[in-house]
């Protein structure tokens, strides 16, 4: 089988198709465990919820694959580059999760997270507001806090040129991991490092280094094994707060840990034992729809909760899932691609138009 293509602008088919069931994974997970169980929204369903309240890892196994597609887009462009290709690809559609969102707490009073207000509009608009202790509109909106904290990082790497000692620098930070254990957010290194949650980017950052055959393969095999045993001491703490949060039954440490295991034996297969999907154009598209699935499947409250007890629950359900996914298909088509498009452009040119200014002599 000859090996996975190293370009970075080459989809993984494998990639978009796990994007996709960690993104149908916290919808299920919402929809049939938290909206019920915490805000009272929509039919309850015990038995699909007993299966779905896993879905959290979903967030979990999409840090893994940012880890991964994050290093691997970087690599070969300018600092300036990057930063302009992630507000691209993170902020359009945030932008209009956000502006649905405030809208629909605003004038339907829901007191679900406490009133909102327009400076919280404001700041969450930014996708840094929980670093100025704001709370987020939309409770899936925490997630993006780690991913931009681990664009920050990637960002230095590129900044500092350091992607020659980008092993020393994951082995520093497995480390900082270890030491740590899965701390809260409570000071600067537990806001830059993300001991809770890096055992996860540091993977799929692993995975990178192993497809471009950057170090020995033993040694990042071993780094591997270190990251998954993190990942599990991490688990062990979400399952905690879970518990906290939901008063239910336990979650299963070994349904947890068996998940968690089948993320990197999945990463394994695509990027060590080099197994690939069929080329097939509904992966690409399953792919697209993951990150506007992700922030708008929260809409399926609309239909969850007026028609709850009024329509065969299991209808309701699969209704509720179709809405959201033709959202999220015409949020990707109208104003993602779009508008990613011109912001990318227009982003380019502004630097590009800085940077010509730069250059002029300075008249005296």
């Amino acid at each position: 089988m000859p090996p996975l293509s190293t370009d970075s602008t080459t989809r993984y088919a494998e990639l978009d198709g796990l994007r996709f069931l960690a993104s149908l994974a916290v919808v299920l997970l919402h929809f049939t465990y938290s909206m019920p169980r915490v805000a009272h929204i929509g039919p309850d369903f015990p038995l699909l919820g007993s299966i779905f309240r896993y879905g959290y890892l979903g967030v979990n196994l999409f840090f893994m694959i940012s880890g991964f597609v994050v290093l691997r887009s970087a690599r070969r462009k300018s600092l300036p580059q990057f930063i302009i290709g992630r507000i691209a690809r993170l902020y359009p559609v945030y932008w209009l999760s956000c502006g649905l969102t405030f809208l629909g707490l605003y004038f339907s009073g829901s007191q679900v997270a406490g009133p909102v207000s327009w400076r919280q509009l404001l700041f969450n608009l930014t996708m840094l507001h929980e670093f100025f202790g704001q709370p987020s509109l939309n409770g899936v909106y925490w997630s993006l806090t780690y991913e931009l904290t681990f664009c920050f990082l990637v960002a230095l790497l590129i900044g500092c040129r350091l992607w020659h000692l980008l092993f020393p620098i994951i082995l520093g930070w497995l480390a900082y991991t270890l030491v740590a254990g899965p701390l809260p957010v409570s000071h600067l290194f537990s806001y830059v490092f993300i001991p809770k949650h890096s055992a996860y980017f540091l993977a799929g950052m692993l995975f990178y280094v192993l497809q471009t055959r950057q170090h020995s393969v033993w040694q990042v095999y071993a780094a591997l094994c270190l990251a998954l045993a993190l990942a599990l001491r991490s688990d062990r703490a979400e399952r905690q707060w879970a518990q906290q949060l939901y008063h239910d039954a336990p979650l299963n440490a070994w349904v947890a840990a068996g998940l968690i295991g089948l993320f990197f034996l999945a990463f394994y297969l695509i990027f060590g034992a080099q197994w690939r999907l069929p080329a097939q154009p509904v992966w690409s598209w399953l792919g697209r729809l993951t990150y506007p699935l992700y922030l708008l499947h929260g809409l399926g409250a609309v239909l969850l909760g007026p028609l709850n007890g009024k329509v065969n629950s299991y209808l309701l359900l699969g209704a509720a899932l179709i809405i959201v996914l033709l959202v999220a298909w015409a949020a990707h088509v109208f104003v993602e691609q779009p508008l990613g498009r011109r912001l990318g452009q227009g982003l380019t040119h502004w630097q590009a138009r800085r940077k010509a200014a730069a250059r002029l002599p300075v008249q005296v």
